[in-house]
C-alpha cells in the first residue's frame, strides 16, 4: 500500500489518503503521465547534443556537424585560404562566398569521403594540378563564379569518376583544353554559361555519354562544328542562346537524338538546313528567334523541316527580303521563298568565284561556301560544279540555257557539241562546194563537165547580170597568199575552156 508523506497540513494528508484510497487508477495514469514528460525531455536532449556542433577538429570561423552527413560549412568568412584542419570524415565541405584565391594540390588530400564541394564565388585564379585527386567519391563541384580562373589544366577533374554536377560558369573561360572533361563519364549536369569561350575541340564532351544538360550561353561562339557535340547521345537539353553563332553545320546535331529542348535564339544565324535538324527526333521545345533570318530560297529546307516538327516553337522573324521583314519564315507560302537575296549572296558567291591559290576552284565542300545553297549560285557558278571533261567550248555558254538539274546540263552540252560538229561540218562542205577562183560562184566540177556544153550555145551566151564581187588583190609575195596562188591556178583553166572551142570554130569556117 502507498504510504504519501506526512509533510504538509493536516486536511492535505488527509484528502490525498482519501482521493488515493478512492481512485487508485487516476494516481497510476498521472505518474504514467509524468514518466513520459520525462523520457520525450530526455530524447529531445540527446537530439540536441548531436545537433550541437562538435568542436573537436573543426576549423575556426567554420561550423562542423553529422547530420545529415558530417558537413563543414565556412562560407561567407572572408576566408583568404582555405582551411587546413578539416575533418577526415567530412562528406560536405561549403567554402562559398570569400575570398580564396588558389586551390592547392594539398587542400583536399585528407577527405577521400568527400562527395560535395562548393567554392563558388571566391578570386581564384588558380587550380593546382592534382588539387582532386583521390576525390574518388566526389559527386558535385561548384567552382562557378570566379571570374578571374581563365585557364583550367587539362587534368584538373581526372579521375573524378563518380561526379555528376559540375559548375564552371562565369570563370572567365576563353578556352577549354583537349580532354578536359575525359573520363567523367558519370557527369549529368555541365554548366559553361557566362563565359568566354569563342570555339570549343571536337570531340570535348566525348566521354561524357550520361550527359543529360548543358549550358553553353552567354559566350562568344561562331560555329557549331559537325564534331563539336558528337558523344552526347542521352542530352536532354542544350543551351545554345546569346552567343555570336552564324553556322550550324549540317551533321552537328547527329547524336543528340534524345534532345528535348534546344535553345539558338539572340544569335548571328541568318540560314539553318532541314537536314541539320533531321536529327532530333525527340525535339519538344525550339527557340529560333532573334536571329537575322533571310527567307529566300535558302530557307525553304528549314520551311519544310517545320512541317513535320510537332513540338513548341518561338517565331523566326524574317530579316531579308525587306518585303518579309518581321514576318514568321513558318507561316510564309511556298511562293514567298522564291529567288535570292541580293546582298549577303554577293559576298558568299564572290568567296566562291575565286580561285584558290593551288589555281583550284573552291568547291561546294568547302567549309567557306558550304552554306551556300545551290539556289543562291550564279549560272557560272552551277556550271563550274560540272566536271571539266565535259564542259563546252566558253564561247557556247550564251547559246544555251542553263538549268537546275545536272542533267539537263550535260544534255545541253551534249546538243552544244553535236551542233559544234554539224556547224564544222557544213562550212566545210559549203567550202568545199564553192570555186576558189576569181569568179567565185563556179563548182570546182565545171572543169569535168565543160567539155559536154554544145559548142553552138556558145555563140548565144549573155553577160551575166549579176553583180560582180570584189577581186581580192594580191600582195607582192604570191607564194605566202595562198589565195592568190589558188587564183592563179585556175585562171588557166578557164581561159582555156573559153578561147580553144572559139579556135576549133575559127579553123572549120575558114
Amino acid at each position: 500500500m502507498y504510504f504519501p508523506s506526512i509533510s504538509g497540513p493536516p486536511g492535505v494528508f488527509a484528502s490525498n489518503i482519501y482521493q488515493n484510497d478512492a481512485d487508485p487508477l487516476s494516481y497510476t495514469h498521472v505518474h504514467l503521465q509524468q514518466s513520459k514528460q520525462i523520457g520525450g525531455r530526455l530524447l529531445c536532449l540527446v537530439l540536441w547534443l548531436n545537433l550541437v556542433p562538435v568542436m573537436n577538429g573543426c576549423p575556426a570561423k567554420c561550423v562542423c556537424y553529422s547530420e545529415p552527413r558530417p558537413t563543414v560549412a565556412c562560407q561567407q568568412q572572408g576566408l583568404f585560404s582555405i582551411p587546413t584542419e578539416i575533418p577526415v570524415r567530412s562528406q560536405r565541405i561549403f567554402l562559398q562566398s570569400n575570398k580564396l584565391t588558389v586551390v592547392r594540390s594539398t587542400s583536399f588530400s585528407s577527405v577521400h569521403n568527400l562527395t560535395v564541394l562548393w567554392m563558388y564565388s571566391n578570386n581564384i585564379s588558380h587550380i593546382e594540378a592534382g588539387a582532386f585527386y583521390g576525390l574518388e567519391r566526389l559527386e558535385e563541384l561548384d567552382i562557378g563564379d570566379n571570374s578571374n580562373l581563365r585557364i583550367i589544366s587539362p587534368t584538373a577533374f581526372r579521375g573524378l569518376t563518380k561526379l555528376h554536377t559540375l559548375h564552371l560558369h562565369r570563370c572567365g573561360l576563353s578556352e577549354l583544353p583537349v580532354g578536359v572533361f575525359r573520363g567523367l563519364f558519370s557527369l549529368q549536369y555541365l554548366f559553361l554559361q557566362d563565359n568566354n569561350l569563342l570555339a570549343l575541340h571536337e570531340d570535348t564532351f566525348l566521354d561524357l555519354a550520361n550527359l543529360t544538360y548543358l549550358f553553353l550561353h552567354n559566350n562568344k561562339i561562331k560555329v557549331v562544328t559537325d564534331h563539336m557535340l558528337r558523344g552526347l547521345i542521352n542530352l536532354d537539353r542544350l543551351l545554345l542562346h546569346q552567343n555570336r553563332i552564324i553556322h550550324v553545320q549540317q551533321r552537328a546535331f547527329n547524336d543528340l537524338g534524345k534532345l528535348t529542348t534546344l535553345f539558338l535564339f539572340f544569335n548571328n544565324l541568318t540560314m539553318l538546313t532541314g537536314e541539320t535538324m533531321n536529327p532530333l527526333v525527340s525535339l519538344q521545345y525550339l527557340r529560333l528567334n532573334g536571329n537575322q533570318w533571310i527567307c529566300d530560297c535558302r530557307a525553304r529546307p528549314l520551311w519544310d523541316w517545320f512541317k513535320h516538327f510537332k513540338g513548341s516553337s518561338s517565331e523566326l522573324e524574317c530579316h531579308l527580303p525587306t518585303s518579309l521583314t518581321g514576318k514568321d519564315l513558318k507561316r510564309l507560302k511556298s511562293d514567298d521563298l522564291e529567288g535570292c537575296v541580293d546582298s549577303p549572296s554577293q559576298v558568299q558567291t564572290s568567296i566562291f568565284n575565286t580561285k584558290a591559290r593551288s589555281g583550284k576552284f573552291l568547291s561546294l565542300d568547302d567549309p567557306l561556301v558550304e552554306s551556300i545553297p545551290r539556289c543562291c549560285l550564279s549560272d557560272n557558278d552551277k556550271s563550274s560544279i560540272i566536271s571539266s571533261n565535259s564542259l563546252p567550248d566558253p564561247s557556247s555558254y550564251n547559246s544555251r540555257q542553263i538549268t537546275n538539274n545536272p542533267l539537263k546540263e550535260k544534255e545541253n552540252i551534249s546538243k552544244t557539241k553535236f551542233w559544234e560538229v554539224e556547224r564544222s561540218k557544213n562550212d566545210t562542205r559549203n567550202k568545199q562546194s564553192l570555186n576558189d577562183g576569181p569568179l567565185g560562184t563556179m563548182s570546182n566540177n565545171l572543169d569535168q563537165t565543160i567539155d559536154k556544153i554544145n559548142p553552138d550555145l556558145l555563140d548565144n551566151m549573155e553577160p551575166s547580170t549579176a553583180p560582180t564581187r570584189k577581186k581580192k588583190k594580191c600582195s607582192k609575195k604570191p607564194k605566202s597568199d595562198q589565195y592568190c596562188l589558188k587564183a592563179h591556178g585556175s585562171t588557166v583553166p578557164v581561159l582555156a575552156v573559153f578561147f580553144l572551142p572559139l579556135f576549133w570554130l575559127f579553123l572549120a569556117l575558114s
